[in-house]
């Protein structure tokens, strides 16, 4: 894979989420955290499609990850449902991901030609370096999570932990997003 190539960074604002009436805990856990990711990268790309001209891509992209990216779906319909019930947990998972697709669609308008770079980068990455999973493409590309809330603290032997998986969420530097 060429070095040189420019990959996603997504950052994610889930500002403003209502009390839980579930009462449990209000941060994600590591498949969570996953799937809020394959979410925002899902519709830069779906975006990208349209704006890059990059429909048969995008095509690719879902038939070859189909199945991990329903259950990553799935997934994050529990992570909004497990915080806020399941009425508004639905809701709040339908305005996630218009926020997402709006955000994306505004940094694409921004700086198109980087916007369609990026992407391909990442189609590059998911599709044409022999990836056998969504998590495995995930985990090499470069994330921000910023939530109103943070990772489930995991205990183990007593101590506590925090998931292996949020310490991959940080942001590369001199990543650039798809703005």
């Amino acid at each position: 894979m060429n070095t040189t190539m420019k990959t996603a960074t997504a950052a994610v604002a889930m500002m403003g989420m209502t009390g839980n009436a579930w009462g449990g805990e209000r941060c994600f856990q590591a498949q969570e955290a996953r799937a809020l990711q394959a979410a925002a990268i899902q519709q830069q790309l779906m975006v990208a499609a349209f704006t890059c001209n990059d429909v048969s891509l995008y095509n690719r992209f879902v038939m070859s990850y189909q199945k991990e990216l329903q259950a990553s779906d799935e997934a994050l319909k529990a992570y909004f449902v497990r915080l806020d019930g399941p009425g508004g947990g639905m809701a709040g998972y339908h305005a996630f991901k218009t926020r997402l697709a709006n955000q994306s669609s505004i940094n694409s308008i921004h700086d198109t030609g980087g916007y369609c770079a990026t992407a391909d980068a990442a189609y590059d990455a998911a599709l044409n370096h022999g990836r056998s999973s969504l998590a495995e493409f995930l985990s090499a590309q470069p994330f921000s999570l910023e939530l109103s809330n943070s990772a489930c603290r995991e205990e183990v032997n007593g101590e506590p932990v925090t998931p292996r998986d949020h310490t991959a969420m940080a942001s590369a530097p001199g990543q650039q997003s798809m703005r």
